[in-house]
């Protein structure tokens, strides 16, 4: 199997200096070199290139124009290799996977996005371990967009990231993961239809999508700045099964006013797992009857980058409303 390996940013490929973590410009070298001398040990006959960005990304500055930048590149080698590995950093990796997911939609080929806790190349790093589960996945041909970490793989578009420290990083709350690698796989049964592949890499506009988050004493004014005239979609970031408050007439006003300039508000729960249950309280009501749309069981990471994408390739109004209902 040949596979892609793009490093492009992210923790797994720093080294220590005085002023903390920086990129170490010799991380795609070695890689390669230690893969290549790991690969008469495999039963599996891999062959790899491993490509280091010219600018790397740190994730946590990464906009929708590096996520089209990461599917373009993929999309430029497609016929060439078997199988693509997304080297990436953790804070914004979630958002990542989803993005690419929505862009490679029933993808023929495997790609898996994966990163570190700890640099490659330091004392008990996760890092290798990663880079060789994702491997392992590919030749498994377990096709789509998914997230290897730590021993889950996960559904790219499921996946969110859970804790700072722990070598297994990334949960998939609603969703089953796809297997677990210990000794060997275990494989979840998912019943998935076949699909046909469509790539889409839309222009982003990057300010077109924005988090309105409901907290105690949320208030229009909170939100003004949020919902501006350059906004055509927003994540509602909601209490429990999809409530927020229903007695400020102002707050309602302004998500009907934003709704009905068609802009598409998803409502997705703060909570880590669950779903949005439109209408079960009143005070979920009160969001529908002001146009808001439920996101069910998404992540705010998937809900943020299918709006995005959907945006990108110029759904609006109906359209845009319907890719979540």
């Amino acid at each position: 199997m040949n596979i892609y390996i793009a490093y492009t940013g992210g923790t797994i490929g720093m080294k220590e200096s005085d002023d903390g973590l920086i990129p170490d410009p010799d991380f795609a070298e070695v890689l390669q070199k230690q893969l290549d001398e790991l690969a008469p040990t495999s039963k599996e006959k891999n062959e790899y290139s491993v490509y280091r960005y010219p600018e790397l990304i740190d994730s946590s500055n990464a906009t929708p124009n590096e996520w089209r930048q990461i599917a373009s590149d993929l999309a430029g080698k497609w016929d060439e290799f078997d199988a693509f590995i997304v080297l990436h950093g953790t804070d914004t990796m979630a958002y990542t996977s989803s993005a690419l997911f929505y862009m490679f939609e029933n993808a023929s080929k495997p790609i898996i996005v994966t990163g570190s806790q700890v640099p490659m190349f330091q004392a008990r790093t996760d890092g290798l371990n990663n880079v060789l589960g994702a491997i392992s996945a590919c030749n498994e041909q377990k096709n789509g967009v998914s997230l290897f970490f730590g021993s889950s793989l996960i559904k790219g578009n499921r996946a969110h990231k859970a804790n700072t420290t722990d070598w297994q990083a990334f949960s998939s709350p609603n969703y089953p993961v796809i297997g677990t690698l210990g000794i060997d796989w275990v494989w979840t049964p998912l019943v998935s239809e076949r699909q046909e592949m469509t790539m889409q890499l839309p222009e982003m506009q990057s300010d077109a999508v924005t988090l309105l988050p409901v907290f105690p004493g949320v208030s229009a004014d909170n939100w003004s700045g949020l919902l501006n005239d350059r906004v055509k979609g927003a994540v509602l970031l909601s209490y429990g099964a999809g409530n927020a408050p229903d007695k400020d007439d102002k707050l309602l006003a302004m998500l009907r006013e934003a709704t009905e300039r068609g802009v598409c508000i998803v409502n997705v729960s703060q909570c880590g797992a669950g779903s949005v249950v439109a209408g079960a309280y009143a005070a979920g009501s009160a969001l529908v009857k002001a146009g808001v749309v439920s996101g069910r069981d998404m992540t705010y990471e998937a809900a943020f980058t299918k709006l995005h994408i959907a945006i990108g390739k110029g759904l609006e109004g109906s359209a845009l409303r319907a890719e979540f209902e």
